[in-house]
Parts: structure tokens; sequence; C-alpha cells
């Protein structure tokens, strides 16, 4: 069965079986099978299994994930076969380093489908079919999720109730919901006690419950938390009482859902007592956590996200200069003028976009405020027609680069501000009025914002032409300077030959500009200028510079002020790295010696090591070895 699976998926045949000396694999019928199909059985030396290390490797993969799986959910060893069933599943469908592909989409040439994955053990609820149900019969029953059946569009379920496997269709998983201690808790006796405020465990934001059908459309139940959601502390000891020992379950009724604000009881200091059994401390699940860290971003969030919060906060004096001032520079573009709303074109919309300017030590330093069209609303061959855009190629960057270095060029790099703003439309676009627009011009209320629109003479960022407006702009411009685009790149442009060579280096509204004399490059500069508003970068640094330091004394030398007159023969003179460490501007971080992986171009290495380090640094050929 496997061999003729095999070959018809990938039509190549069987030549080589490699195996131990089991006797599954030695028996005479067997022996004979092998050779009618003209298959070479080679066996491995014994207590060698070494020589069969793709297939030992394998089976450890298998097996450590399914202990895994077993151990994580709870669930009895006596399911193991299910276990290694579903992990070989998933390993079929994980990318390979070598190929960068999967085992399934190098058999079967097709990219595997992933909407199907689901957390081993977890929870669910299978649907029971009409036909096999009265009318006040209970429409699903309690399962956990074992793996996928082959050949079938179902799921493997073990029902929980009378311990059978079923292939359904149709489940509802839990997945959200922690099943290690499911089985203990639906066998418990029914016995009043008090407990502690059980543990709810809530979604975060995205998250939601879904009910899945095999090969059809996920259909997401009204369970999640919105941005309406109110995030409480929790109280030091809460305690109710109960009839039975049960986790508290969230509503899925959407009319409860929406009738109320919903309240999570953020994480704090949690303890569970239950009868018969010593207090503990109870470690907080992976989603409260994700709520907890969704509040720390919550509270040092900087940046609005729409024009109603930029004006309304407590620096919104800052934001409001920001808006001013593209506006003013918009204004002074003429990148729009004010006219009648037509009535034979819809206006598309537009909408402000936020951000915060630092510095390399991460202190704002400017307020920036960028107004962008709606392209997603043009219609195409009524607001635009070609959209392609071409930048330059990485390897045409480091071929410039490449030359620079041999022949001693000096670079520099420029960036052309608000570039976009640059390129004449062709087409007859208009849009709406930005938002603090109206007050900027004081315009008359009573004409209302519907009455006048912009009629858009230049592009604007958002426009689905934008990039390739631009990129006809500054072409245009170059060569009337006299640049030339070569041949297998047209986003470099050269001009001149000897000391007066010049290239240029375009992507998008960034440059490299390359020349043997500072001089051509400033020549340069100066009439890219004359049009367009440009700005020099230079090495411009984010955040620090961070090294990797395998010797720890060299750390502590550098954040330790205490020092000895000569550290590794170096003369304290050069310790200058300790004055990059305190000012932010480098950041050391230790690794261990054996993944330092530049040590095989600096060190003489053992053959083993050489071979890993040139392995995980994907340099130079592939070294083998023989078993």
């Amino acid at each position: 069965m496997l061999k003729a699976d095999m070959e018809n998926a990938t039509g190549r045949k069987i030549e080589r079986l490699r195996s131990d000396n089991g006797g599954e694999d030695t028996g005479r019928l067997f022996k004979e099978y092998l050779a009618k199909q003209g298959i070479r059985h080679e066996k491995t030396v014994p207590y060698t299994p070494q020589q069969n290390g793709l297939a030992e490797r394998m089976n450890r993969s298998l097996v450590e994930m399914a202990r895994c799986m077993l151990y994580h959910e709870g669930i009895d060893k006596k399911w193991w076969a299910e276990a290694v069933n579903t992990s070989a599943w998933i390993i079929n469908r994980i990318p390979n380093t070598v190929t960068v592909k999967t085992p399934y989409e190098i058999v079967y040439q097709k990219k595997p489908q992933l909407k199907n994955l689901k957390v081993f053990g977890a929870l669910s609820y299978g649907h029971i079919p009409d036909e096999k149900r009265r009318k006040l019969d209970a429409k699903a029953f309690k399962c956990r999720f074992l793996g996928y059946e082959d050949g079938v569009k179902g799921y493997r379920v073990l029902n929980v109730e009378t311990g059978q496997v079923k292939i359904v269709r149709t489940v509802k998983f839990m997945e959200t919901t922690s099943t290690g201690d499911f089985m203990t808790e639906v066998e418990r006796d029914d016995k009043d006690e008090d407990v502690a405020a059980p543990h709810v465990t809530a979604p975060s934001r995205g998250q939601t419950q879904t009910l899945t059908i095999f090969n059809d459309e996920v259909v997401p139940l009204q369970h999640e938390v919105t941005t309406e959601t109110a995030i409480v502390p929790a109280p030091s000891h809460p305690m109710i009482t109960r009839s039975r020992t049960r986790y508290i379950e969230e509503t899925t009724d959407p009319e409860e859902a929406e009738g109320r604000k919903k309240q999570i009881v953020a994480p704090s200091a949690i303890e569970t007592k239950r009868q018969k059994v010593s207090q503990a401390r109870v470690k907080p699940s992976d989603e409260l956590l994700a709520i907890e860290g969704g509040q720390l971003m919550a509270a040092t969030e900087e940046v609005p996200k729409t024009y109603a919060e930029a004006t309304t906060r407590q620096d919104q004096d800052e934001w409001k200069k920001a808006i001013a001032s593209e506006l003013k520079s918009l204004i002074v573009n003429k990148t729009w003028k004010l006219v009648p709303k037509p009535a034979h074109q819809r206006p598309i919309g537009c909408r402000w976009v936020f951000a915060l300017k630092r510095d390399e030590k991460g202190q704002v330093v400017r307020y920036k405020a960028r107004l962008v069209a709606k392209g997603y609303s043009q219609r195409h061959g009524i607001d635009y027609e070609e959209t392609y855009s071409p930048v330059a190629y990485l390897n045409s960057i480091r071929a410039m680069l490449a030359k620079c270095s041999a022949e001693g060029m000096e670079i520099e790099q420029c960036d052309v501000d608000t570039a976009f703003l640059y390129g004449k439309l062709e087409e007859e676009i208009y849009m709406e009025l930005p938002e603090g627009l109206r007050e900027l011009l004081e315009l008359a209320e009573a004409e209302g914002e519907d009455d006048v629109v912009c009629m858009l003479l230049q592009s604007l960022y958002g426009l689905k032409q934008a990039s390739r407006v631009w990129n006809e702009t500054i072409d245009k411009h170059l060569k009337s300077m006299g640049f030339e685009p070569a041949d297998a790149d047209p986003c470099v442009y050269t001009r001149g030959e000897g000391d007066d060579e010049c290239i240029v280096c375009l992507y998008v509204d960034d440059m490299l500009i390359a020349s043997r004399q500072k001089a051509v490059i400033a020549t340069v500069k100066a009439g890219i200028a004359e049009k367009f508003l440009l700005k020099d970068i230079g090495a411009e640094q984010v955040g620090a510079t961070v090294i990797y330091e395998d010797n720890q004394g060299a750390m502590a030398l550098a954040k330790n002020v205490g020092y000895q007159a000569r550290t590794k023969h170096i003369d304290i003179r050069y310790h200058f790295i300790r004055e990059k460490v305190v000012s932010n501007e480098v950041e050391l971080e230790y690794m261990d010696t054996k993944n330092q992986l530049d040590d095989f171009m600096t060190k003489g290495l053992s053959s083993k090591t050489l071979r890993y380090l040139m392995m995980r640094s994907n340099v130079g050929p592939k070294l083998e070895t023989s078993n």
C-alpha cells in the first residue's frame, strides 16, 4: 500500500530500502516481495542505529512531539498511537530548513492547507447527526480531539462518556480552554463544597472560539474581547460558594454579550482552595498573561489612532501643530484646489496617520502627522490606470557597494522629503475634505462639508498610483541632469567617466549617490535639491548597536569602572567602549562560544566544530561524513 501510494504521488520507483535487523524486515515473504519488485534491501550493522540516521531521527521527532502532546493535555498513554499519527501529520506540513519546503509540498507539488490545524487533545463538542438523535436529545457530545482520518474529510475525536473514537465532520473546538484536568473533573462526584473563585480564561483580543466544519468556512462566535472591554483589578481573596466543583464557562449568548459591558479580571496573585487539597499558587494562563501585556502596551501607547483621539489627548497641542504643519505644506505645494462636489464622480476618502520620530537614544524629537488617501476606494479605469513602480534590485545595491569599496569611491545617502507629493496626476480625482482643514481655512459652516471637496492636482500618499507617478517624476529629472538608467536595472543611473563618474541608486524616495570626488556628489545633490526638498541621512542609527560577546571578562570591563592597567593586552586608553555603553550607543549581550558563528573564519577549530559553524552560517559546500 505504501509503495503504491508513494509511486503514484511522486512518479518514481522505490530502489532501496534501509532498515535494521528486525524480524518484521527479514522474513522470507518480505524478502521475496522485495526481490520480485526489484528493491534492494540494505540492513544496518547490529546495534548501530546511526547507520540509518534519517529514519532514527524522524522516529525521535515523532516520539518527542507525541510525548509533549500527551503530557500537555493530560491524556492517558494508551492513546500514544493517535498522538504519533497526529505528529506525523504536523511534521509533514512543517518547512524543511534545507529545501524551504514542507514534505507534503515536495511529494504532492502543492502547498498544504493548515486551516484545519487544531490543538491535540483540545476539549471540543462533536455534532450528532439528526438521524442519531430524537427531538429533545442533545445536539452535540463532549469529546477531545485526537487527530485526522486519512482519506476522510473529518476529525478523529474521543467521546468522553463512552470512550469510543469517532470520526466527525462538524466540531466546535475550545482551544483556549485548559483540558489538563478535564478527565478528572467529569468523573468527580457531585458533592457540595466551598470553592474559590475559579480561574476564568478570557480570550485575548483577536481570539475567538470557532465552529469548524472540515474544509468549510470557519464561523466565528460572538465571544471576543472588543475595544469596549474594561480591565478591572482582581480582588485580593475572591471567594464564592457553589453546589458543585465546576469550571465557570463564559457566556456565548450574543444578546447577553452585547447587552452588557464585559469585565476581565486582571491577573494577580490568585490562590485556589479546594476541599481536601492544600493551598497552591496558580500560574496565570497564557491568555491572561497576554491580556496583562495588552494592558501594559495600552498604558504606554503614545501614538493616536484617529484625528479625534489626537485632538483630545493631554498632548493634543503637539499633535495639532503637526496636523496644521502637514496641511500648510500640502496647501503651499498646491496639492489640491477646493471645488464644488461633482455630481458625476464620487470623491475618495482620506485619513490621518500619526507617528513619533525618535533619536538613537529613544527620545521623541518630532510629532509627525501625515494625510493619506484611502486608495482602496479608488476604482480602476476611473481613478487610476497603471500602478507598478520599479525599485533597485538588491543585487544592484550590492554590486554598487562592491564597486565603491574596490575603487575607493565615496557614498552618501539622501532622502526626498514628501516625495509622493511632487508627482503630477493625469487622472481627475476628487477627495473629501481632510479633518482639520475647515478649521484651518476658517471655511464658512454654511458651505457644508458635503458641498466642497478637494480636486487633487498632485499625487498624495495612499493613492494607488502615487509610487508610479513619483518614479516617473524623479526619472525625468535625473535624465535632465545627464544621467542614464542602466539596462539591467532602471533604478541605477550613471553619468560621466573617470574621476567625474557618478552613480545614483534609487529605492523609492531614498538615494545612494557615489563618486570618487565629494564635489561631484555635492553638485548632483544640489541639482536634485533645485526641484525637490532633499534631506541628508548619513549613517543614521536607530537604537543601540548590539555586540554579541563570549568573553565575560570583557563585558565586565565595559560595565565596571574598576580595571587593571592592561586587560587582554589592550592599553586602557583604548577602552572607549565603556563610554558607548553608558551612552546607550552600544549594548553588550553574552553569547556562548559554541554559538559564535564567525569563529570558523578567525580561529583554528576541529573538523567537527568547523562543519557545524559553516552549516549554521550557510557558508561553503555541504560536507558529508560516512557512517
